[in-house]
């Protein structure tokens, strides 16, 4: 049945309303921004009008030079464009945080700065932004009770197959994922040894973790250790490479390692805002120790990062726009649940709302259950939020009763499409596992994993593409990590001759042919059963 969309007319106003906000003072703050500022300081972030051609990164094949070289143009660009705003803020004694990653200002002024900043041509926008919510603590997560806990696999990652590619000794060795979320335990049981920052007797905490509230932070005692106010961050990081070594096994990728950032309060109570968002961000880009943004190292950055959240607070679409475009010139994949604002008979098409998940630069999951159904809560496509009517979500992952780590070195089941991200970017690590020659290619990636998903039977139908190849209820369908994996080895060969594009290849050529680089006698294994495996799965899907 065709989904109706009574509600259109309504997003499309909120949509115009981003086109139109500027609408006094040299059509660069609203209103109401204004009339709060004539009665004192207002927290705002300053977008600029240009942002850093970084279009040469897609040249570089070495993810680290990728890295560096976006991170060098972003804070170059930064530098110049900024200065004049720098400028006025010095002059009237006003401090300020400066983002390179999505060329904004964040400061607290009141109106005289702001119409001094509105002036600058350079200045594209004013944009009011809340503060952090320190006033309710969060609620922890409910625990599973012990004699509930069986010491096994986590049925969803059996369901996606990475018990199968750990068999082939596959399980993101090599590979750094990152969280951000509202923190990790990263003592807990089934964490401790997957934590880049733990050596097995020391930890080390710099490059490998970072609190965007810092000092500030009610709910963490020390800003420079990694924490979790709730349990959310713990169970997504969980799902990616949780395994306590004595029989708990719930990630995707137990061997390889993790970092974090904490951007949230809570999932419900206490939500972000947009800077705490974009410093995480940019941290996971170029981390750094705490304290030390001047020894920020792109070298240390994420191969893949989960981000279960969505930036509900009215954010700026554009600044979290440019935020995420440049993680990804940078080599690095970006999952994003979908969000869970599926529910209901008519409102269930056109409900993928929210950064980041709306972005084409994002890989969006959605959610569905241990029957491959699709989980009601999970939003689905296609994207009227910004007017893009883009397809969405990318692909689904299970999502409804999934069990993984949460606070107190506990377990808990959890359903959401934040649930389901992690399984996708836990498969991004055995991909880059299998075939380190992927690592920094975030198109073709993103194309591995799309085009061997298993399309969900549904009745539900909110479009998709014109080819009818991914729908905007389950897009392209349900991951399969052995049929990615199995068709990781020789694709990069295929994808390029001359090493420098992340292209993905064209479908339908004989890969038969095609070399194998990076993945030895193991990758030509593989490739070698890839056909067989594939044909077998496409004809029982």
């Amino acid at each position: 049945m065709t989904k109706t969309m009574p509600w259109g007319a309504a997003l499309l106003a909120g949509a115009l309303v981003w086109a139109g906000a500027a609408s006094a003072d040299d059509n660069k703050m609203t209103p109401q921004l204004l009339e709060r500022a004539s009665t004192g300081a207002v927290s705002v972030v300053v977008e600029m009008r240009d942002q850093a051609d970084l279009s040469g990164a897609a040249a570089i094949r070495d993810k680290a030079a990728k890295g560096a070289f976006v991170v060098s143009r972003l804070k170059t660009h930064a530098q110049s464009t900024q200065a004049p705003v720098r400028s006025v803020l010095e002059a009237a004694g006003v401090s300020y945080q400066s983002y390179w990653l999505a060329n904004v200002v964040h400061l607290d002024a009141a109106a005289p700065v702001l119409r001094q900043l509105a002036a600058l041509p350079g200045v594209a926008a004013i944009h009011a932004v809340a503060k952090p919510d320190f006033s309710q603590a969060p609620a922890p997560m409910t625990p599973k009770d012990e004699d509930e806990l069986e010491m096994s696999i986590e049925p969803g990652i059996q369901l996606v197959g990475a018990p199968a590619v750990w068999d082939l000794g596959i399980r993101g060795q090599g590979v750094v994922v990152g969280d951000h979320d509202i923190g990790v335990e990263w003592e807990h049981p089934a964490l401790i040894r997957q934590y880049r920052g733990w050596d097995g007797l020391n930890a080390d905490h710099s490059y490998n973790w970072h609190n965007a509230f810092g000092a500030l932070d009610p709910f963490c005692s020390d800003p420079a250790v990694p924490c979790d106010s709730h349990g959310h961050g713990t169970h997504t990081t969980g799902t990616m490479v949780g395994d306590d070594g004595a029989g708990m096994r719930i990630g995707m990728a137990p061997e390889a390692q993790w970092m974090a950032c904490r951007s949230l309060l809570d999932p419900v109570v206490g939500v972000g805002t947009l800077p705490t968002y974009l410093d995480c961000m940019q941290w996971f880009v170029a981390p750094y120790p705490a304290g030390e943004p001047d020894m920020a190292d792109p070298s240390q950055a994420p191969d893949v990062i989960n981000n279960s959240w969505g930036c509900v607070e009215a954010c700026p679409p554009d600044i979290l726009k440019a935020a995420n475009e440049a993680t990804e010139a940078a080599g690095i994949v970006q999952v994003v649940s979908a969000g869970n604002d599926g529910q209901g008979e008519d409102l269930s098409c056109y409900t993928l709302l929210f950064p980041l998940a709306i972005y084409e630069s994002s890989f969006t999951v959605g959610a569905s259950d241990f029957e491959d159904q699709m989980a009601s809560f999970s939003s689905r496509g296609p994207v009227l939020s910004d007017l893009s009517m883009r397809t969405k979500p990318d692909v689904t992952a299970p999502g409804v009763g999934v069990l993984s780590s949460t606070i107190d070195g506990e377990y808990a089941a959890y359903s959401g499409t934040s649930m389901a991200g992690p399984h996708v970017a836990g498969l991004v690590a055995l991909l880059i596992s299998a075939e380190p020659s992927l690592r920094g290619q975030v198109a073709l990636i993103r194309q591995i994993i799309e085009s061997t998903a298993i399309p969900l039977q549904t009745e539900e139908n909110c479009g998709g593409t014109a080819e009818g190849e991914k729908s905007n209820v389950f897009g392209s369908g349900r991951i399969d990590a052995l049929a990615a994996v199995l068709a990781a080895p020789g694709m990069l060969d295929e994808a390029s001759g001359d090493g420098n594009s992340d292209e993905p290849p064209q479908s339908g050529g004989a890969r038969g042919d095609a070399g194998v680089r990076g993945g030895g006698a193991l990758g030509l294994w593989l490739f070698s059963l890839a056909g067989f495996v594939l044909l077998g799965r496409r004809r029982r899907a």
